[in-house]
């Protein structure tokens, strides 16, 4: 039966649904943080900041790795996830000192 396995999550698909997931969150903390700039919600925000970028550090190395073999030039992906989330644990440390 082919319809039978159509139902079944696979792990490329579970991931792409996180990483789709994970953008808006991250997207939203940015529209949420421009639109209020007070030093309150750097000084929450810097936290979530910081593991927003610790995952993405982590899923840049296994795109890097190939461990993700879910879309094409993941060596390029990853190596621009690793740029984004230094950044972003940069941005989580600053902000918690302002």
């Amino acid at each position: 039966m082919a319809g039978e396995g159509s139902m079944m999550f696979s792990s490329a698909r579970v991931l792409a649904y996180f990483l789709l997931v994970f953008g808006l969150a991250v997207f939203l903390t940015g529209a949420y943080l421009f639109v209020l700039r007070s030093r309150i919600s750097a000084r929450i925000s810097g936290p979530l900041m910081i593991l927003y970028g610790a995952v993405m550090l982590v899923l840049g190395v296994g795109m890097i790795g190939r461990v993700f073999s879910m879309m094409q030039w993941s060596f390029f992906s990853g190596a621009i996830m690793l740029v984004v989330g230094v950044g972003m644990v940069y941005s989580g440390f600053t902000m918690g000192k302002m």
